[in-house]
């Protein structure tokens, strides 16, 4: 006999939240899977807006002055059928939708980084304002702490698929709100990437985000399926996959998707290509390039056998079409997660798209030698055919491609035993555990009461980053009322003995001993190779920087900077040193010289992005010293296009 408890509260919550979407945007929502399910975190603590942990959503109009109610996920009767069914009328599931997209792709982050990945600032989660102002853009605020969504009327003229004057919400964009919190992240990541110090910085924001909003596509499988079926296994025909953002590209009387992973097939990259959207272009053109050699590749067996290439679309067996879809799907994740993971092994600072691949082909092989899939060799090809080529390189072979190991003369970095046991243990019960503050130890996000007047207009919590300060994408400062109470505590010290070993070490980190270093951040790495090996990392990174007078004025007002990421086993040996050096007397001759390339580099980007900008004769004594530095928003990177 077995008995039965009567104590209901013994269940076990679900780990996970079903909720409802479009997979691309409403504009192709008669499509067959285009209302897809998704199923994110099942956090304890939500509550209505959607406001959890990591995003809040607070739907503001600064247009009207209008908040609309929010939505409660946690009301019975949307549970009952996995949140409310998507339209485009209704703020509610507007509501929804950003949040469900907003934490899908963190957990992509997550799963690829090895980490939860928390975007909170002052303990305050990252804001997403679904109707934050009328007019054709969306874009993440960095001094709002916030991603705003505008929302406008089709073009009278040219609507494409739309209605003419229909109204058009970014936030019901899947690309949109995944491109945007892409950016979200990678500067929570590495928040000096937005300064640009070179050609390649804001393009690589830009192309990256695209990167991982068409690679989420590939997890809609009804919609893979349905592109295979309409038109066959050469996925570069499949347009819904392959474009991004249609219904706002159309809306905007350009007749097409906003942009699309193809580009042009023979565009390569070249020193005259400096728009950072045409120039991101050709990084998301090399790595589609690369996967779609993998997925030809895996799947050429199968197409042989069953003679699809030379069938009609509709004559394609079901069975094959699963297949297919299954597959390139599997690969689309692999290659999101290849590309994400990179972020470890990239430079704290002056980001190329050569440090990316370099990037990219260090951290597969460290957890994958074997790269069964052939990832890897994918990747460089597809590079090498867009002509994107790494600087300090023999050759393009994967093993001159990995960045070199760290000089074995560098001493181990020796933290207290219980300071980083309490990090790695906090770190892993993070990946575990769905666990939430306490409603008490959560910030009140806003309120009828408030005295001011717009919670846009209000300057979010300014981010101490003065010289000194230990924010980071890891804050090693974080709010008392954030989780992670043992991180708290170890942070500080593990800071500190970060910042003692640099100053020690300064000359062989190719640090600058004569200017202050800052540490940035300190983060334990969990990893599952395909043999099953656990890979337990740590990645530090520190930076420098001169904003001296006559620096700023050279580069347009932003500052020089150097920095370091250093990647750490378990024993404190330093397995890779990633450096951008600044110029010192105290550097070995071959770092002296990629430092004052560096600097040659930034004063000549200033002068060609001064020549390509057709604002800087109309700005002002104040504006036009920091020119530079105000080419660094999103809000003005995005509304050219």
């Amino acid at each position: 006999m077995f008995k039965i408890s009567a104590n209901v509260s013994s269940l076990d919550r679900p780990k996970r939240r079903p909720l409802k979407i479009y997979a691309a945007d409403p504009m192709i929502g008669r499509n067959l899977g285009n209302r897809a399910r998704v199923d994110i975190e099942n956090e304890e603590s939500l509550r209505p807006g959607p406001s959890g942990e990591r995003i809040c959503v607070v739907d503001f109009n600064a247009s009207t002055g209008k908040y609309y109610p929010p939505v409660d996920l946690n009301d019975p009767h949307l549970l009952m059928q996995g949140g409310l069914e998507p339209s485009e009328s209704d703020p509610r599931f507007h509501q929804q939708m950003v949040y469900a997209v907003a934490m899908r792709t963190l957990e992509n982050f997550d799963k690829a980084l090895g980490r939860k990945i928390y975007l909170s600032k002052r303990g305050m989660p990252l804001r997403l304002f679904p109707h934050a102002f009328y007019g054709a853009n969306a874009y993440f605020d960095e001094s709002l702490h916030a991603v705003v969504f505008g929302y406008f009327r089709a073009d009278q003229a040219a609507p494409g698929e739309n209605l003419p004057n229909q109204s058009v919400f970014t936030c019901l964009s899947h690309d949109i709100i995944a491109h945007e919190m892409t950016h979200a992240i990678v500067n929570r990541l590495r928040r000096n990437f937005l300064e640009p110090s070179n050609v390649d910085v804001l393009a690589f924001h830009e192309g990256f985000s695209d990167i991982v909003a068409l690679f989420q596509h590939f997890s809609f499988i009804d919609v893979v399926r349905a592109q295979i079926q309409k038109t066959g296994w050469d996925l570069r025909k499949a347009s819904d996959l392959l474009g991004l953002a249609p219904q706002f590209g159309h809306a905007t009387a350009t007749g097409r998707a906003l942009r699309s992973a193809l580009g042009e097939a023979k565009l390569q990259l070249r020193d005259d290509i400096i728009e950072p959207h045409e120039r991101g272009a050709i990084l998301v053109a090399a790595v589609f390039d690369a996967f779609m050699m993998v997925y030809e590749r895996r799947t050429a067996d199968l197409v042989r056998l069953t003679g699809s290439q030379n069938l009609e679309p509709r004559s394609i067996h079901p069975d094959v079409v699963n297949r297919l879809a299954g597959e390139a799907a599997r690969i689309a994740q692999s290659m999101l997660t290849m590309c994400i993971r990179a972020f470890d092994y990239m430079p704290p600072v002056d980001v190329c798209y050569g440090d990316f691949l370099r990037a990219m082909v260090t951290a597969d092989r460290e957890l994958s030698p074997e790269d069964e899939l052939g990832q890897r060799a994918a990747v460089i090809e597809g590079f090498r055919q867009r002509r994107i080529y790494p600087e300090g390189v023999q050759s393009l072979a994967e093993e001159s491609l990995v960045w070199d190991p760290a000089d074995n003369s560098l001493p181990p970095l020796r933290w207290k035993a219980n300071e980083l046991l309490d990090l790695i243990v906090d770190a892993a019960s993070q990946i575990s555990s769905s666990s939430t503050p306490s409603q008490k130890e959560q910030m009140h996000l806003y309120s009828k009461g408030s005295s001011s007047s717009s919670p846009l207009a209000d300057q979010f919590y300014e981010e101490d980053f003065e010289e000194g300060s230990t924010s980071t994408s890891t804050p090693l400062r974080q709010d008392p009322r954030s989780r992670g109470r043992a991180v708290n505590k170890a942070l500080g010290p593990l800071a500190r003995e970060l910042h003692d070993y640099a100053r020690k070490n300064a000359e062989r980190l190719d640090l600058d001993p004569d200017t202050k270093i800052r540490p940035l951040g300190v983060h334990p790495v969990f990893r599952v190779a395909p043999n099953g090996r656990l890979s337990i990392e740590l990645v530090a990174q520190v930076d420098q920087v001169r904003n001296d007078d006559a620096t700023l004025a050279q580069c347009g007002g932003l500052p020089l900077r150097g920095g370091t990421t250093l990647v750490i086993d378990f024993n404190g040996r330093i397995k890779y040193m990633i450096s951008k050096p600044l110029p010192s007397a105290h550097l070995s001759q071959a770092s002296a010289r990629e430092a004052t390339a560096r600097l040659n580099k930034q004063l000549s980007f200033t002068k060609l992005a001064d020549a390509n900008d057709p604002m800087v004769s109309y700005l002002t004594a104040e504006d036009y010293p920091k020119r530079a530095k105000l080419r660094a928003s999103f809000a003005n990177l995005h509304f050219t296009r």
